[in-house]
């Protein structure tokens, strides 16, 4: 295996990895949020996790945000282990759904972060814990979505382009049927 794939590789893991860690994290604050259990574990800020888990803003539109975690969490670590072994050129769709999920928890969690300190006055470790693992799965996530991107931007301009566009074997009209 190449240097390039073996990177590839690695970051994935870390990918995968990270999203693990970020919905196990999600699960524990989605089960407090819920009344399954009645305390968090909250280092460093004392009873900061249970004020925020509990308080208006763990939930926006009716959905504990960190059910929305879970399910972002989740479907991160499917997508970075669905793209396997393949670059993001021969399997583009799949980082291009990271990036646009990793982006979108990144934005989520700056927004949460803020509610804490402005809204809730209080902080929780968990909450801060999901928000740097959205962070450190962003450049990761991003760089290979604009790879993808790239490839799909160059295969669109052949497509478009007499001449550069595949076309079918001579003497073959191109349909199964002819």
């Amino acid at each position: 295996m190449s240097h390039a794939g073996t990177v590839m590789k690695g970051k994935r893991l870390l990918v995968v990895t990270l999203s693990l860690a970020g919905l196990a994290d999600a699960l524990y604050m989605l089960a407090y949020t819920e009344g399954l259990i009645d305390h968090l574990a909250c280092p460093f800020f004392g009873p900061g996790c249970e004020i925020v888990g509990r308080s208006k803003h763990a939930k926006h539109f009716g959905i504990p945000n960190s059910a929305v975690g879970a399910l972002g969490y989740g479907a991160m670590a499917t997508l970075a282990t669905w793209s396997g072994d393949r670059t993001p050129e021969q399997r583009p769709l799949q980082p291009l759904a990271l990036a646009a999920i990793s982006g979108g928890a990144a934005a989520a969690s700056a927004w949460l972060t803020y509610e804490m300190h402005a809204k809730v006055k209080a902080w929780c470790f968990w909450c801060l814990t999901s928000a740097a693992i959205n962070a450190i799965i962003l450049p990761l996530a991003v760089a290979d979505g604009l790879r993808a991107w790239r490839a799909l931007s160059r295969h669109g301009a052949a497509a478009r382009q007499p001449g550069l566009a595949p076309t079918p074997a001579a003497g073959h009209s191109g349909s199964r049927n002819a």
